[in-house]
């Protein structure tokens, strides 16, 4: 991969910014990137409401703006920064969606799996981009689809689609795999998380750490009703098939942080996506120290000896 990615030391890099629009310490921040990516000669481009919200000596500098992906995509960047948390990570990666624009996230919020550089270490985190010392980690989707009117078009998930109750408890919620009776829930509701979204909502309710690269799903249950339910991890090339059955007679679908109510005689079929986000990661920044960083794991006296 980074054979691919060479050819930009030769020319101009250019860099997209997406970020929420923050106040004070946050687009202080934010400005001091701009400006030192522009002290390295990179044409720097940024969300247009984020732009807004930048001040003069920030907006000088931009060579341009983008408000969707069809805008994105013509500026042509060779990378796209998100600055914040994991949420904003999420935002900036359904921005990407398909045009395959690397992401680099640098975090400005709390835990931040998704984004390990940070306000300390991102000038040297741009060094190694400029002198091609990345990889590119691809990351799997899930899409949901219906046969009713509920979802007009697919809906993509880099973290996780869920089910929640509109209103009062669900009463079941049936999932086939491939076919076959899988099993049904008994609960609050479900998860559905891909890799990267393991450590998200489902890590929360119990549900297993995956590599980011592994090819595969986690179904996680939410307050099951019965003890004997556990979390599973099927192939990602499964197909799910889920029916939904409420005192409601409507349901809640998240996807991501995109919520939807929906009743509850349309079925839904959650897939793999057919595409992959890329995201960079730097070569000191592995999956499993940041593991070890985030959740703390290192801070055990008995792991002393322990060594890179």
């Amino acid at each position: 991969m980074k054979r691919l990615y060479a050819i930009f030391i030769c020319f101009q890099m250019k860099i997209a910014i997406y970020s929420r629009p923050a106040i004070h310490e946050g687009n202080d921040f934010i400005t001091e990137v701009i400006l030192f990516l522009k002290e390295r000669k990179m044409k720097v481009m940024v969300f247009q409401s984020l732009m807004e919200a930048l001040p003069e000596e920030a907006k000088a500098t931009i060579s341009g703006t983008f408000a969707n992906q069809a805008e994105l995509s013509k500026l042509q960047p060779d990378f796209l920064f998100s600055i914040g948390g994991d949420g904003t990570f999420i935002d900036a990666a359904n921005i990407v969606g398909d045009s395959r624009i690397p992401i680099l996230g640098i975090n400005t919020g709390r835990i931040g799996f998704l984004t390990h550089v940070n306000r300390n270490n991102f000038q040297q985190a741009v060094n190694y981009l400029r002198n091609n010392d990345f990889q590119i980690e691809e990351r799997a989707l899930l899409q949901v689809v219906s046969n009713g009117d509920g979802l007009a078009t697919a809906q993509f998930a880099l973290n996780d689609i869920s089910i929640h109750p509109s209103g009062e408890s669900i009463n079941e919620i049936r999932v086939r795999a491939n076919g076959a009776h899988l099993n049904t829930y008994w609960g609050d509701g479900l998860i559905v998380a891909t890799p990267t979204g393991s450590t998200a909502y489902s890590l929360s309710c119990g549900g297993p750490i995956l590599v980011p690269t592994a090819d595969v799903i986690a179904l996680t249950p939410i307050a099951s009703h019965s003890l004997t339910v556990r979390p599973i991890v099927l192939p990602a090339s499964n197909t799910l098939e889920i029916k939904v059955e409420s005192r409601s007679q409507k349901f809640i679908l998240s996807v991501d942080s995109h919520r939807i109510t929906l009743n509850d005689q349309i079925p839904l079929t959650i897939t793999k996506a057919p595409y992959t986000i890329a995201t960079v990661r730097l070569t000191n920044a592995d999956f499993y120290s940041v593991i070890r960083e985030k959740l703390l794991w290192g801070l055990d006296k008995r792991n002393h000896n322990d060594h890179d």
